[in-house]
């Protein structure tokens, strides 16, 4: 099985960090340039949501979805870098779809040094075959059809997570990034009450400078307790597990 790894959503201020894994017989990695894969950025939402819903049909395929909330990644980076955070949830992905099966994989490397971030993802999966391939790459999703797939699955999902925090705020949010326009200007709004909202990313500067800016004083580290911990008894605990 050849397994290719991405991410959506490392930089927005707004939303989670999605990580996705697909893995697929090696012969059948023809099927994907049929169906249209590229690296999800050069595709149009209705193109990706249209490639991931076929890619999904595939039973034999394996998949998984890793979604950090907004919340999970203000707690992990009081203690952690946002790097050290992908490598858990890489190998997390990786782990999820059998990491003993998987002949081939292949990274879109986050980390400046591509061959560290494969090396830290690496030593954190289960055993795998004596002869896997570790390939970890900058732009892996625009050079490796596997994981182009792989960027569709997470882009797909961040968006449709997007969506719906939109209808929970009832205002426009934009992609969540803080050089959206749409984006900026609906920070003033998600920093209106006595906290920031749930799902902006309270470690992010563009928020702390927001709320800086609203003569609000020093930005509150996350309650202990969560509201939206998603049936998880502790962020923190679950964290730490990965």
């Amino acid at each position: 099985m050849i397994v290719g790894v991405d991410e959506a959503g490392r930089g927005p201020v707004i939303g989670p960090l999605v990580v996705a894994s697909l893995g697929i017989p090696e012969s059948q990695i023809n099927i994907l340039e049929e169906l249209g894969v590229n690296d999800s950025k050069a595709l149009s939402p209705s193109k990706r949501l249209e490639i991931r819903n076929k890619i999904l049909t595939y039973k034999n395929w394996k998949y998984s979805i890793v979604e950090f909330s907004a919340e999970q990644i203000d707690r992990a980076m009081e203690h952690d870098t946002l790097n050290s955070i992908e490598v858990r949830l890489f190998a997390k992905a990786i782990n999820d779809i059998g990491s003993e099966h998987i002949s081939k994989l292949i990274l879109d490397a986050c980390d400046v040094n591509q061959e560290r971030f494969g090396r830290n993802v690496y030593a954190r999966i289960k055993p795998t075959s004596e002869k896997l391939e570790l390939i970890s790459e900058h732009k892996a999703d625009s050079k490796h059809l596997i994981v182009g797939a792989a960027s569709i699955l997470a882009k797909v999902h961040r968006d449709l997570e997007i969506e719906r925090i939109k209808q929970e705020c009832g205002f426009q949010i934009g992609s969540g990034y803080p050089s959206d326009p749409k984006t900026k200007d609906a920070i003033p709004s998600m920093i209106s009450g006595d906290l920031p909202h749930i799902n902006l990313r309270w470690s992010w500067a563009t928020v702390e400078r927001a709320w800086k800016e609203a003569g609000k004083g020093k930005l509150p580290l996350r309650p202990r307790i969560s509201q939206n911990a998603r049936g998880q008894s502790s962020l923190d605990s679950w964290y730490r597990q990965l």
